[in-house]
């Protein structure tokens, strides 16, 4: 590679490549510094130009795997990043190839929330990425003691971008796997958010076979970022994403990360093992909306498989905050009285609990304020997400029970107050009715996504309290949930 004349790099005479201090002329080796005078490691990419195309004029920042330049694309003119594998790294067979992949997995992600690659390139025998310059600020300079915070409706935007990007990566069959907030970027433009670094993505997508580095049982990734199962380094899937999401939601809101040790094992081990602590025992007299923090302990689900996916996220933070600041009372209480003077009589009553003006328990909850159980019997993976994320903003603890007969009763011993069930195909709905008779006695039971008015009746008629024609949003869902509860039957 050439540089400029007062860093120029050569062999010695034993194999090294060395170059001359600039401060006493001394011969050192690249990237260390000197021995005679102290200086700091002269930086041999400074002034170089890549490949006939890049000229690289000042350093951005280090991490694990890469250090990144500003550069100056000498055709078009303009201002670009070129990222380049550490020297250390370089011997390291594995270690370029993660290098690679990361570029190839960014060249296929074409999302506007991920960062756009130009080109890649082994110049001289270094890895280089060429992508697009951005400007702006990562996530982690709001968080931690005495850093500047987003407010919530700003710490909402950006897990829902996030969250946008997600959803695009996991439908390509790509894991990120170290999602925080050094890797997300706060753009100048308007809060844009652009996430970066792929470099230890998996990729599930067929014929990506010869992308899949590491070997079950590796463990990657940022401890105070990884999922439960992501710390045993098995099963780490788009679940996993969603876990890290669901941290950096903690940590924006609340300051602080929901788990903190003096070791690497500690913090996975709390990760594995230990409940993450309510909002209020991390940073007491925090106003937030209950609702936020139910969809956060979603995300940060122990399981892989009752976190919500990424649409069921997003879902929740629209309807966690409504689209108005959720400590901005005016604005929260015109809203209320708009929604309710558009519903009948018999509707009035269905205010959510997150209304700061209502001192009475929520709709579903119990005497002592408790949230209620309702118990989700027979639906996929996806729409049980969605409704435990709606219903726990209702004040009531969804819980799916896939077993044949009616669900058993509740680990904690307290009475179902709904059963949900799907009627999808009216005649196993109706099986199900039949068999949950007995056992719940007086449980409401409420069917959703019925097909047509006959299976409906049907289903009526078999000893439902309620039943959803067509697929209907889970609002209205949550909706028909909260009469069922208060009518009980």
């Amino acid at each position: 590679m050439r540089n400029s004349a007062d860093t120029a790099a050569f062999l010695s005479d034993s194999g090294l490549q060395v170059v001359h201090c600039g401060t006493c002329g001394a011969e050192v080796e690249v990237d260390k510094s000197c021995e005679r005078c102290g200086a700091p490691a002269p930086d041999r990419h400074l002034g170089c130009v890549i490949d006939g195309r890049y000229r690289v004029d000042a350093l951005l920042g280090r991490g694990g795997m890469g250090a990144v330049y500003c550069a100056w694309h000498l055709s078009l003119g303009e201002a670009v990043a070129v990222k380049f594998l550490l020297a250390e790294h370089v011997a390291r067979p594995e270690l370029r190839e993660r290098f690679r992949r990361e570029a190839q997995v960014l060249s296929k992600l074409r999302h506007p929330g991920i960062v756009t690659v130009l080109d890649f390139g082994d110049h001289e025998g270094e890895l280089y990425i060429a992508m697009e310059l951005l400007r702006g600020r990562a996530l982690d300079v709001f968080v931690g003691p005495g850093r500047q915070r987003l407010k919530v409706n700003a710490v909402v935007d950006v897990i829902d971008q996030l969250l946008q990007v997600l959803e695009a990566a996991h439908a390509h069959g790509v894991v990120h796997r170290d999602l925080k907030p050094e890797n997300v970027m706060l753009l100048d433009d308007r809060g844009r958010v652009k996430v970066l670094d792929f470099g230890i993505a998996a990729v599930d997508a067929p014929g990506a076979g010869a992308l899949r580095l590491s070997a079950t049982g590796t463990v990657r990734g940022t401890p105070y970022y990884m999922s439960p199962e992501q710390c045993t380094g098995r099963g780490v899937g788009p679940s996993s994403d969603i876990y890290a999401a669901g941290v950096m939601l903690y940590e924006l809101l609340t300051g602080l990360l929901p788990f903190e040790g003096t070791s690497v094992a500690e913090v996975m081990a709390q990760q594995m093992f230990t409940a993450p602590p309510r909002f209020a025992e991390r940073t007491p007299g925090l106003e937030l909306p209950a609702a936020l923090e139910a969809l956060c302990m979603h995300a940060l689900a122990k399981k892989p498989e009752q976190r919500p996916t990424a649409a069921g996220f997003r879902e929740g933070l629209a309807a966690a905050v409504g689209g108005a600041d959720p400590l901005d009372r005016s604005a929260h209480n015109a809203a209320e009285r708009a929604r309710v003077a558009g519903l009948g009589r018999a509707e009035r009553a269905l205010r959510s609990h997150t209304a700061p003006t209502s001192t009475a328990p929520p709709p579903a909850a119990d005497e002592s304020g408790a949230a209620v159980p309702v118990a989700l019997w027979g639906f996929g993976r996806e729409r049980a997400s969605l409704l435990r994320s709606v219903l726990g903003m209702q004040g009531m603890v969804a819980v799916e029970w896939s077993g044949e007969g009616p669900p058993a009763p509740h680990p904690d011993g307290v009475p179902w107050r709904c059963v949900l069930l799907p009627g999808t195909d009216t005649a196993e709905a109706r099986t199900r009715l039949c068999r949950a008779d007995a056992r719940l006695g007086r449980t409401p039971v409420v069917v959703l996504d019925a097909r047509d008015p006959l299976g409906a009746a049907a289903l009526i008629r078999a000893g439902a309290s309620d039943v959803a024609l067509g697929r209907v949003d889970d609002l209205t869902a949550c909706q028909k949930v909260l009469r069922a509860v208060r009518r009980g039957r």
